[in-house]
């Protein structure tokens, strides 16, 4: 491991996460940019260089701006993030030759994880949620932009899972073969990161700033919206690294 090397990933990593921040009030988190730099230092290194990276670079973000209650659960997440999308993207760049096959397995990733996360959700998050955002005080009158019970139903969470797997379905299929060896795992790893941060906030975080779990619930489109933002800033930088190393 060249310590020079993962210590630029990691320095690139903290400032694309701090350059921008957007608050999200219901969970003490904070939308930001970080992903785009992870999905790059991800094409670049190897999975465990990619994966220290983005978990030390993140969490030092966390600590340095003040969100230090996140910081263990970035470290591990953001890690894994990091290693998964490295370890997905060097093994479907061996399978681009074969596309035929690489759009099958893309399709049959997209598919798992569709069911993966239906099925914790159906186990693990049904029923009567409350959701509301932390009072906010604005000249001297207390304001809460968000306040309602919903129930969550099996149907909800099949919807979910049916999402994932059609939305990668329909990647897999629009995207070059180039373009998949990168955009597919990216998705995958994002989603993962969604998911993790789903279960730090409803499980850890929340509960410990006195928040209701039930507002993890707020940031899971946040948290999907950054990963797409990622995937977006991130695409035309992997793609000219991918054709200068041709």
């Amino acid at each position: 491991m060249n310590v020079v090397r993962v210590s630029i990933y990691t320095a690139l990593v903290l400032v694309a996460t701090i350059v921008l921040q957007v608050y999200t009030p219901a969970t003490r988190g904070y939308f930001n940019l970080g992903e785009a730099a992870i999905y790059v230092v991800a094409t670049l290194s190897t999975p465990f260089t990619a994966g220290l990276a983005a978990g030390v670079g993140s969490a030092l973000a966390d600590l340095i701006t003040g969100y230090g209650v996140f910081a263990p659960g970035t470290l591990v997440i953001k890690f894994a993030e990091g290693f998964l999308a490295s370890l997905l993207i060097s093994n479907f760049r061996r399978l681009v030759k074969d596309l035929v096959k690489l759009r099958l397995i893309s399709i049959s990733v997209g598919v798992v994880l569709g069911v993966l996360i239906a099925g914790v959700g159906i186990t693990f998050f049904t029923g009567v949620v409350e959701l509301y955002s932390i009072p906010l005080s604005f000249m001297a009158v207390e304001l809460t932009f968000i306040s309602a019970a919903l129930t969550v139903s099996t149907w909800f969470w099949i919807a979910v899972g049916l999402t994932i797997a059609g939305l990668t379905t329909y990647v897999v299929v629009r995207v070059r073969g180039e373009s998949l060896s990168f955009v597919v795992p990216i998705l995958v790893s994002g989603l993962f990161m969604v998911l993790g941060y789903f279960l730090y906030e409803y499980f850890i975080s929340n509960p410990l700033q006195g928040i209701p779990p039930e507002e993890a619930f707020i940031e899971v489109p946040i948290n999907v919206c950054q990963a797409l933002v990622g995937l977006t800033l991130s695409s035309p930088i992997i793609s000219f690294i991918s054709r200068a190393r041709e």
